[in-house]
């Protein structure tokens, strides 16, 4: 059956369905929970910090579950496992328990999307005939999930409250399981695991695993993340406070639905552009154009006086954000061999969503709290511009040029 697909060309069925569902899923948590627990009484800073700790305990958690993916259990295997634990989670807030102890709850949940988007980009460029051309459109579909459950989702709990969170999470983590069983996965075969623990030999073996065999690969990929990790510094700091900043304007839930809905739906022309113009201008180019219009966006938003006003920049920074997901996927695609995809997929999205977002919770939290909105969104759009600038110089030569030369991992590692 997947080779059916393969043949044809086409994206398989199973791959849509279950980008569509990590839309809804994240969808349904992600986006509220800062204000919820700025609703338990917590301040800008502490909610910074608690944002930051959960971040950074996903840069070291999202990575390990990619060497779990590629070496020991299989991609769909480990997805499973994360699905169980996050259900967990969701399941501890139906029960009675202190702030003390939901408010670090609450705070895992920005490691989930993270980990599940990055076991789903491995298992789509594994299971796409050109991952290039057709991952764009494949993820498009998780934003437009994402946009219309979050704005559903608004909806629901300004109704009946933030307590239908946990409940409306648990239902898509059990789709989610479900789902799993059906992808295509070369990894479920002992036999590739074994590919992704040798490769490279000796040499590139280290203490961490398939990391240290990505990484001696692949020496550019340290700069790679490292200019990624600053620009999403900015650009998900922002993401954190923005909905502070709408409900301190006024706002109300379905005010804060409604500018990650406006976003995510502008995501969607930006991940199906993100290829060819990755393809036609270059991925460098894609990268400085991006960050830049980001940065300027959300520097604004500490000086507009509106929840409109900051909804309509939305637009630009959700399809920028859509073409910067896209590129990093690509990025990544194009600088590993696909048997350490998983683990190049969680790498980069620990050094965005986890080490970008510990980043940005700690600098948000002090300059939001110290200094107010104005100084903060200033500091972030400066943050993303800077990152788009160092990825000019990380992506030199063949890996950010315009033309690729065939779909799948693209370029000969740099081995010094």
């Amino acid at each position: 059956m997947t080779e059916g697909w393969l043949s044809a060309g086409r994206t398989p069925l199973s791959l849509r369905s279950l980008y569509l569902v990590i839309g809804t899923w994240t969808a349904a948590i992600g986006p509220f929970s800062a204000v919820i627990l700025r609703s338990h009484g917590l301040d800008p800073a502490t909610i910074g910090l608690l944002s930051a700790v959960a971040a950074l305990a996903a840069t070291v958690a999202v990575p390990a579950w990619g060497h779990l993916a590629d070496v020991l259990v299989g991609r769909a295997y480990a997805f499973r496992i994360g699905v169980a634990v996050a259900s967990a989670a969701a399941f501890a807030l139906l029960l009675p328990i202190p702030a003390v102890v939901l408010a670090p709850i609450l705070a895992s949940f920005t490691a989930f999307p993270a980990m599940f988007l990055a076991l789903g980009d491995a298992l789509a460029v594994g299971g796409l005939p050109s991952p290039e051309r057709q991952y764009g459109a494949l993820r498009a579909l998780a934003s437009l999930s994402f946009a219309i459950g979050v704005i559903m989702a608004g909806f629901i709990y300004d109704q009946a409250g933030y307590a239908a969170v946990p409940v409306v999470c648990l239902a898509w983590s059990g789709v989610i399981f479900v789902l799993i069983g059906r992808v295509p996965d070369p990894t479920r075969d002992p036999a590739v695991r074994a590919i992704a623990a040798s490769h490279g030999g000796d040499a590139a073996a280290g203490r961490f695993g398939s990391i240290s065999r990505a990484f001696a690969v692949q020496p550019r990929l340290w700069a790679v993340l490292a200019v990624l990790t600053v620009a999403h510094t900015g650009v998900l700091g922002a993401m954190v406070f923005v909905a502070i900043r709408i409900v301190e304007l006024g706002g109300q839930p379905s005010d804060v639905a409604l500018t990650f809905g406006i976003a995510s739906f502008a995501e969607i022309p930006g991940l199906v552009l993100a290829g060819w113009l990755g393809r036609r201008f270059g991925l460098r180019w894609l990268f400085v154009v991006a960050c830049l219009a980001s940065g300027l966006c959300v520097a604004s938003w500490g000086v507009l006086p509106t929840p409109i006003a900051i909804n309509a920049t939305r637009l630009i920074t959700g399809l920028c954000f859509g073409a910067l997901s896209a590129g990093r996927v690509v990025v990544i695609a194009r600088l590993l061999p696909a048997e350490l995809q998983a683990t190049g997929q969680t790498l980069v999205q620990a050094a965005t969503f986890g080490l970008g977002s510990v980043l940005g919770g700690i600098i948000g939290g002090v300059l939001y709290g110290t200094f107010g909105p104005t100084a903060y969104f200033a500091a972030a759009g400066a943050m993303a511009i800077a990152g788009g600038l160092g990825a000019w110089v990380a992506l030199y030569g063949p890996v950010g040029a315009p033309a690729n030369p065939r779909p799948g991992p693209l370029l000969a590692p740099d081995v010094p």
